[in-house]
């Protein structure tokens, strides 16, 4: 599973905002961080995203791969994600 989940490759693009490269790259590093299947990922997207303490480790996972991202470009797209999910982060779960 795992040499699955590290070939997935980010679809941010930093200069464009796209809801679905932001929603496919939650998923994305949330199998990396936690070595899930993308299906399995979403719903532990989910599940986190459910209250702020949640959301407030999905931010941690995000900043734990720019920290261990080597390719300036995938950093770039990582802190794209950080960026939109820090604004996410202050927001009431419903």
């Amino acid at each position: 599973m795992q040499e699955d989940v590290v070939g997935m490759r980010l679809q941010t693009d930093p200069t464009h905002f796209s809801i679905t490269a932001f929603l496919a790259d939650q998923v994305t590093l949330v199998a990396r961080h936690e070595r899930l299947s993308p299906g399995a990922a979403l719903l532990r997207l989910r599940e986190l995203s459910k209250d702020r303490r949640g959301r407030a480790s999905l931010l941690a996972m995000v900043s734990a791969a720019e920290r261990q991202e080597n390719d300036p470009v995938e950093v770039g797209k990582i802190v794209a994600i950080r960026r939109e999910m820090s604004a996410w982060l202050e927001q009431p779960a419903e």
